[in-house]
């Protein structure tokens, strides 16, 4: 395989190839269509409305909060091999998220700049962003332990 058939960064393709289209079937294996359709609808969207976000929140507290009481005066599980399977995975999301972000950002912020990128309402607020922000901060804290003591691999996250 000749050197010059390897994809080269560019200013439109920072990693040398488009990202996107992957991460696009991707989510359409888990969503059922492809990135690109999402639109955040309140009361469709999961997550959308304050009283399933309230819901969610206090199952997951009374689970985090209660696993713990239910513990006090047990032995410890021996769950190290999947709590570093765990921080793996919360590792590899973070890590595609960023290169996405990275993807999406880089060619607004070096044509137009930073403020524009930040706070023009077509700069920064693109579908594609919209829908990483959505991923982002609706599902990986999901997976995050609250009261576990801080590994190498978490402070990456």
């Amino acid at each position: 395989m000749a050197i010059e058939s390897f994809p080269i960064p560019s200013l439109d393709r920072p990693f040398g190839v488009h990202l996107w289209p992957h991460f696009s079937r991707a989510f359409e294996l888990v969503a059922g269509y492809p990135a690109d359709e999402f639109k955040f609808v309140v009361g469709t969207t999961p997550m959308s409305t304050l009283r399933e976000t309230s819901i969610f929140v206090a199952v997951y507290y009374t689970i985090i909060f209660g696993g713990r009481e239910v513990m006090r005066n047990r032995a410890p599980f021996k769950l190290r091999s999947l709590f570093l399977v765990h921080n793996f995975y919360l590792t590899a999301i973070s890590a595609i998220l960023l290169a996405l972000y990275i993807e999406e950002l880089v060619p607004t912020v070096f044509r137009r700049g930073i403020f524009y990128a930040i706070c023009h309402r077509d700069g920064g607020w693109t579908n594609r962003l919209v829908v990483l922000y959505y991923v982002g901060e609706a599902f990986t804290p999901i997976l995050h332990r609250p009261d576990a003591k801080a590994s190498s691999v978490d402070i990456l996250n």
